[in-house]
């Protein structure tokens, strides 16, 4: 071995030290082989290395506990182990669940996740899915919030949750319009004939889907519907202001589907603030699931979605050989009952009003 191992190693005391981080180069000169004999030990081939030399390779990477840079060898190879995960926004419990999720699938997989906030901007979900693209990711999962399907060329795109229209072949959806409507013949079976809908603050994807759900619930009931969908911020806070507003301008409404968790409990929130109990005023029914919907100090009824399945799918789309089946019905939501409806054994009115001195 030559006195030279390059600036990236030391001697100490005749033995060599580990570099601060060790090359390919460094590996070929300790094993006494050349780099392209390290690069076939590590990617097993193309070529056979004999059992002596692999030994020397391997003693040589444990010795100098070197590290493949897996970008250089994606851009090199043209593929990573790495997959992108896109939504809205992380800060919402629901895709902060999703994340969690796919972060999960993807380690089972081999996989490590590289998560971006879009902001509801599609120009931020173009910039990136450009620069996913450009690091050679294995696939990328977006939820998206733009009506025109995108094609990066370098790495495939799985929409989960929310995908443009023309996205048939690559997506992985919830079947939002069937809960919208069994979350509003549920109301409806309660008794309740005056129910506004919470929609989204953009009439696209799942947010659309569970409108036209209840619309569609209403119209067979005979029930009236017009003028009775508002669209709601997707931020808590916001969207309890509005509803407030919404509560102190129709005294005689009684019940509220609301498209998301989110806005479900921030009906809460505005039932407290304007002095109505639930579910003894106001009936609520959210969407989604989300462990605080489930477990919360209030337990909402909720359209339930599998989100683990919708990831499983996901993953398994995206490693899909030509011609394998993968399904692609959309993935139902369950009715869980809980305590804001009225409906259930020992269900009585929770009286959300602010205690003096609170």
């Amino acid at each position: 071995m030559s006195d030279n191992q390059g600036q990236n190693s030391q001697t100490n005391g005749g033995k060599l030290a580990p570099p601060d981080r060790a090359t390919l180069a460094d590996v070929a000169r300790l094993a006494d082989v050349s780099t392209a004999v390290v690069s076939y030990v590590l990617n097993n081939g193309p070529r056979k290395v004999s059992d002596d030399l692999r030994i020397r390779v391997e003693q040589a990477i444990a010795q100098l506990g070197y590290r493949r840079n897996r970008l250089a060898s994606a851009l090199i190879s043209g593929k990573s182990n790495l997959v992108g995960l896109l939504v809205p926004d992380a800060s919402n419990p629901f895709f902060g669940e999703l994340a969690r999720e796919v972060e999960k699938e993807a380690h089972a997989r081999g996989y490590m996740t590289l998560i971006g906030n879009t902001g509801h901007e599609v120009a931020t979900e173009r910039n990136y899915l450009q620069a996913m693209g450009d690091l050679r990711v294995r696939g990328i999962f977006v939820t998206s919030v733009n009506d025109q399907e995108e094609d990066m060329g370098t790495s495939p795109i799985i929409y989960l949750h929310a995908a443009p229209q023309a996205a048939v072949r690559n997506r992985v959806l919830f079947d939002d319009f069937a809960g919208g409507v069994l979350a509003t013949r549920h109301l409806i079976g309660l008794g309740y004939h005056e129910i506004f809908c919470l929609a989204g603050d953009s009439d696209f994807g799942p947010f659309m889907q569970r409108r036209l759900g209840w619309q569609r619930a209403m119209s067979d009931a005979g029930l009236p519907f017009a003028g009775r969908h508002h669209h709601v911020s997707s931020d808590r806070l916001v969207a309890a202001r509005q509803i407030r507003g919404l509560v102190e301008q129709n005294r005689g409404l009684r019940a509220i589907f609301a498209t998301s968790d989110e806005q479900a409990l921030a009906a809460l929130r505005a039932a407290a603030e304007t002095g109505c109990q639930v579910p003894g005023d106001i009936a609520i029914v959210g969407f989604d699931g989300i462990r605080e919907a489930l477990l919360g100090g209030v337990r909402l009824t909720t359209i339930a979605l599998p989100i683990r399945q919708l990831v499983v799918q996901a993953f398994d789309r995206l490693e899909a050989a030509p011609g394998d089946a993968i399904p692609d019905s959309p993935l139902a939501g369950e009715l869980v009952i809980g305590e804001t409806c009225g409906a259930g054994a020992g269900n009585s009115a929770l009286d959300l009003r602010p205690r003096p001195g609170a």
